[in-house]
């Protein structure tokens, strides 16, 4: 049996994730009758089936789909380790990577973000939207550098600070009958088309720390990725929607939107950054948590 290369982790990781030759060889700047060799020598090498053939796509066998595995785990760590031997011989350039699991926070995070890339002129930032990668999961697997969530979980291996407060509200428009309510409770949303952003509901605080205590359900929930366009829905009288009393008020004035405290205590939230402790010694890595912390 041959060596495992890196290569050939890479060959296998394009191939399942482009789907065909044609477009895998194109990522890899191969043609496919050079992509096609190169299979063929890499199951020559190793000894073991990777790939049948069902119709006119490559499906991966069981060794294939744990090679597979493998390279989704050690590649993003290969190119961690590059990049980082590349900072250590910069001095202080390199990309922090920015998972979002906070759908609401860009606009607070643009705040953050301009000063920094001031500060640090020779690094960039990358962020990545949930479905872009895996949560927790990404930070453990190099995947992401920064996880930008409201609710942490806390592992060993990570720490979590906590760098912004804020309230949740009810969101309505201009002509909902509690526009002017001081305080909304559960029972009043029971005929409510509730907008929420595409989240399991066990991740909703609407839900979890307001409707399910209750023993309440909305009318209707209404999933949409987009921040603008809920807000546009919710001033419309389309429905009404939980988020940060800061954002409503960012928008209120656009969309003519009124925030409405959720119960008579209201919900305090956080906004946490999580990173790997083995980071801690990255400069500009502490510094953005810093910095992000820091009143403004």
């Amino acid at each position: 049996m041959g060596v495992l290369e890196r290569s050939h982790l890479t060959i296998i990781q394009e191939v399942a994730r482009e789907g065909s030759l044609t477009a895998a060889g194109m990522r890899l700047n191969l043609t496919q009758p050079a992509l096609s060799h190169s299979i063929r020598k890499i199951e020559q090498q190793l000894g073991v089936k990777i790939w049948r053939r069902e119709g006119r796509s490559l499906v991966l066998t069981q060794a294939g789909e744990w090679l597979l595995a493998l390279a989704n785990r050690l590649l993003p760590q290969f190119e961690l380790a590059e990049s980082r031997l590349e900072q250590f011989a910069n001095g202080g350039r390199g990309t922090l990577r920015i998972g979002m699991e906070c759908h609401p926070c860009y606009q607070w995070l643009l705040k953050v973000v301009s000063p920094y890339l001031e500060r640090w002129p020779k690094v960039d930032v990358d962020v990545r939207q949930k479905f872009q990668f895996g949560g927790i999961g990404a930070l453990f697997s190099n995947e992401i550098d920064i996880l930008v969530t409201p609710d942490p979980l806390y592992k060993p291996g990570l720490k979590f600070t906590p760098v912004f407060d804020y309230e949740l509200v009810l969101a309505v428009g201009p002509e909902h009958p509690l526009r002017n309510a001081k305080f909304v409770l559960p029972e009043q949303l029971v005929d409510e088309t509730l907008i929420t952003y595409p989240v399991p509901s066990e991740r909703l605080d609407i839900y979890t720390q307001f409707l399910q205590p209750a023993g309440i359900a909305p009318r209707q929930q209404k999933q949409i990725e987009t921040t603008d366009i809920m807000l546009v829905m919710v001033a419309h009288g389309r429905g009404v929607a939980a988020l940060p009393r800061w954002l409503v008020k960012e928008y209120s004035a656009r969309f003519k939107l009124h925030p409405i405290k959720l119960g008579k205590k209201g919900i305090a939230k956080q906004i946490f950054l999580g990173h790997r402790e083995t980071d801690e010694d990255i400069h500009y890595l502490r510094d953005f948590i810093e910095f992000a912390a820091s009143p403004r």
